[in-house]
C-alpha cells in the first residue's frame, strides 16, 4: 500500500505543483527569469531536488516542510522578487541566519529553486497533531 501511495505521489505531485504555479500572478515569464520557465514541471522537480538537497538537510527540511528554518509550504506571503533577493543575499532575522547563495548557485539554479518554492504555495499542509511540520 505504501509503495502504491508513493508511486501516486511521484506521478501527481509535479502536476499539482504546475497547476499551483499557473494560478500565481507574480510568476515571471522565462525571459524575465534567466530563461527558466517557472511553470515547467521538470524545472519544478529539479528545483525541488536542489531545495531538498542543499536547503533541506538542516534548514528547510525535505520538500520545504521546515526543520530548523521555517516551512516553505503554503507561503503565499513570499513573492518571487523577495525570494530571489533572500536567496541571493541571505537573511538574518530573530537570531536565525540564512546564508547568501549568490556565487554558489547559478542564476538559473536560483530561478529553479524559486520555481519549487512557488509550487509549494498551495500544497496540503502535513503538520502533525502538535502543529509542527518538520518532516525531515
Amino acid at each position: 500500500m505504501k509503495k502504491i501511495l508513493f508511486a501516486l505521489l511521484v506521478l501527481f505531485f509535479p502536476v499539482a505543483m504546475l497547476v499551483a504555479a499557473e494560478s500565481d500572478p507574480d510568476v515571471p515569464p522565462p525571459d524575465k527569469a534567466a530563461g527558466v520557465d517557472l511553470r515547467d514541471s521538470e524545472v519544478v522537480q529539479k528545483g525541488m531536488n536542489i531545495l531538498s538537497s542543499i536547503c533541506g538537510g538542516y534548514c528547510h527540511g525535505t520538500e520545504g516542510r521546515g526543520f530548523k528554518a521555517p516551512s516553505l509550504r503554503n507561503r503565499t506571503d513570499l513573492n518571487v522578487d523577495s525570494l530571489r533577493t533572500i536567496i541571493l543575499n541571505g537573511r538574518k532575522r530573530a537570531g536565525k541566519l540564512m546564508p547568501p547563495w549568490n556565487g554558489v548557485l547559478s542564476e538559473q539554479e536560483v530561478w529553479t529553486v524559486i520555481a519549487a518554492i512557488v509550487s509549494l504555495r498551495h500544497v496540503e499542509s502535513d503538520a502533525g497533531a502538535d502543529g509542527k511540520s518538520g518532516a525531515h
